[in-house]
């Protein structure tokens, strides 16, 4: 069963650009990702997510199955963000008698917070209040506790298999860091030189929710170079386009990002090699 195992996790805060990693690496020749993207399948509870396979109902092959189809891939990868904070993640990878790799994304918190708050807002609908009662939320600080979670990582998983690269960081040199995640996977890392690189899952207005949540349960099913096809068409279709900034909102994400200075000092504590110099 060991061979059909994920050798690699990718996770860290909603909204940190996991989805854009998850579809890039994808697109590799030595990857095989899992077709659903979240899995949730080592999440603590049981939820809408992960409701046809999870830990606590299902034996490990119902796992297994988002793999069977890896053949030889050098690496085997799913992205389900939230398993930064789910103690079963941490006990499954961690245990496992061959350790996966593990990369986390994090992305300054101020921006997080908004980025998330736009989403659950304008394309969830689960969100239907100002920004200043939002971020009192209990998960809202939650979320950009990263280190937190983050130290109970390093200190379970074999040393160097975690790593951790920044949002911006990853936007800003798409080229250079793809490279130098390729170089940590043992990946050819040329395959990204010329790399047609999109962004997925940006906050943007969704028209009908319904077609929405049709759309994710279709979108395992279909092969990623489809869905880049598919994806322009579906935009146009059933998104208003990307929710802009409310500029009444700018004092309040300000305050936040004032209250969370210490974060980012926080992580290169753990990481010195972290390039946080867009955080500023």
């Amino acid at each position: 069963m060991q061979e059909r195992f994920p050798n690699l996790i990718i996770g860290g805060a909603p909204k940190c650009g996991t989805s854009s990693l998850y579809f890039w690496l994808s697109a590799h020749p030595e990857v095989f990702s899992s077709p659903k993207k979240e899995t949730f399948f080592y999440a603590d509870k049981v939820n809408r997510f992960n409701a046809i396979a999870n830990v606590h109902e299902h034996e490990l092959d119902a796992y297994l199955q988002f793999f069977k189809h890896a053949g030889d891939a050098k690496i085997r990868l799913e992205a389900t963000a939230h398993y930064l904070y789910e103690e079963q993640a941490l006990k499954a990878f961690s245990e496992a008698p061959v350790p996966p790799k593990i990369i986390f994304l994090f992305r300054e918190p101020s921006k997080q917070m908004y980025s998330h708050y736009k989403m659950e807002k304008y394309r969830t609908k689960r969100v239907d209040m100002p920004l200043e009662e939002y971020i009192k939320l209990p998960k809202i600080d939650m979320y950009v506790d990263y280190t937190t979670y983050l130290k109970k990582w390093v200190a379970a998983m074999p040393e160097g298999y975690v790593r951790i690269w920044s949002f911006e960081d990853l936007m800003s040199r798409k080229v250079d860091v793809m490279q130098e995640i390729a170089e940590y996977l043992g990946i050819d890392p040329s395959f990204y030189t010329d790399f047609d690189f999109e962004h997925r899952n940006e906050s943007v207005a969704i028209r009908s929710g319904a077609l929405h949540q049709l759309g994710l349960l279709l979108q395992p099913l279909i092969p990623h170079f489809i869905q880049k096809m598919l994806l322009p068409v579906y935009i146009r279709l059933n998104s208003g386009g990307r929710v802009p900034d409310n500029e009444a909102d700018a004092p309040i994400i300000s305050a936040f990002k004032s209250d969370h200075a210490q974060v980012g000092a926080d992580l290169k504590a753990l990481f010195p090699e972290i390039r946080l110099e867009k955080w500023r």
